[in-house]
Parts: C-alpha cells; sequence; structure tokens
C-alpha cells in the first residue's frame, strides 16, 4: 500500500504572524541576498525593493569592504534587520596592542584600531562576513590583530 501525503508549504512566522518579514530574514541569513529581494517583491507585490533593503543588499557586497566604509555598512545591515524584526546591536571592534587589524591576514580591515560591525541573534555581521554572519570566535580566527580582540556595544 502507497501513501502520498501532501504537505502545505513550511510557514516561517514570527510572534506577530509576519511570514513574508521571517521567510525574507530567513534567506538573508542564509546568504540567499539576491533570492530574498526577489521573494520580497514577491511576497509584497512592489515594484521595487524599499530603499533600507538596498543598502542591505549593497552592505554585504565586496565593495563595502573599503577603508571607512565600516560605519555605514554596519548602520545599514543594523537598520535591514530591524526592519525584519531583529534587535541589533552596533558594535566596535578593536585590540588591545597595536593599530591595525586585518581580514585573514590579506585584507585591512583598520589601520587605526576602529572597526564597526552588528551583533545579532550571537552573530557577528560585516562587508567580510558577508550575510551568513559569523560567531565571535569564528570572527576572532578570521581577524588578524596584536593582543585581544574585543568588542563594545554602541548605544
Amino acid at each position: 500500500m502507497c501513501v502520498v501525503l501532501l504537505l502545505a508549504p513550511i510557514q516561517y512566522a514570527d510572534a506577530s504572524g509576519d511570514t513574508v518579514r521571517t521567510h525574507t530574514l530567513v534567506l538573508i541569513l542564509r546568504g540567499e541576498v539576491a533570492a530574498a529581494g526577489d521573494y520580497y517583491l514577491l511576497a509584497t507585490g512592489a515594484s521595487q525593493l524599499p530603499k533600507w533593503f538596498t543598502a542591505l543588499q549593497r552592505a554585504f557586497d565586496t565593495a563595502s569592504r573599503a577603508p571607512n566604509a565600516c560605519q555605514s555598512t554596519a548602520n545599514a545591515i543594523a537598520e535591514g534587520f530591524r526592519q525584519l524584526g531583529q534587535n541589533p546591536q552596533v558594535i566596535r571592534i578593536s585590540s588591545t596592542a597595536g593599530d591595525m587589524l586585518s581580514w585573514r591576514g590579506r585584507q585591512l580591515v583598520s589601520d587605526n584600531n576602529f572597526h564597526v560591525a552588528v551583533r545579532n541573534d550571537g552573530r557577528i555581521f560585516d562587508a567580510f562576513t558577508g550575510a551568513v554572519g559569523m560567531t565571535w570566535a569564528e570572527y576572532q580566527a578570521a581577524m588578524t590583530y596584536l593582543g585581544t580582540l574585543q568588542y563594545t556595544v554602541h548605544p
């Protein structure tokens, strides 16, 4: 005997029942930023993405890895997460010794011991991590620095 089950699609719902926001967030956190944009347009019927969404997309582009771009990048990521129902924190990253911070020892992040990123739901996000983000331990391993890497929350 063969039984066929027809299952309804998985519903991604947050406490408010907003499945569009939640499903969009899930796609972004999987690193599927372009697909999240397509889904958002289809699900909302909008003809174009809102400015906060396009700013979030640009924040994860490699072009956002430019010197002095970290603050605007972090602000765009934080605002995007807020629009998707999250409570992100903008954080200042520095080391206890030396001024240089670099990504995997290959790309300069800061020459003045100042970098800004976003902490959301236990993960760190910036232009270097991409939309998937990293745990703090993974981030520390990817960043080259002297002393101890630390962060403080911006108010």
